[in-house]
């Protein structure tokens, strides 16, 4: 149950993420040759958190859960 609505709430928080990055990208994109601004990185930097982490903890348990069969 409790892991259930772990999942859920990083569903929507990365896709929460995801769209204010964009809407964020459109108004406001960047120069050529000059980084986007601060706010847009920390997202991105969030988003990546928000999805690879529990990507790579879903992973870790595949594969102990697989390694644990005969």
């Amino acid at each position: 149950m409790v892991f259930k609505w772990t999942l859920i709430a990083f569903g929507a928080a990365a896709v929460v993420l995801f769209a204010l990055g964009k809407v964020l990208a459109f108004l406001n994109p960047p120069r050529p040759g000059r980084a986007g601004p601060p706010l847009l990185r920390r997202l991105e930097r969030a988003l990546y958190v928000t999805v690879l982490v529990p990507l790579a903890v879903a992973v870790v348990l595949l594969v102990l859960a697989l390694a644990g069969k005969p």
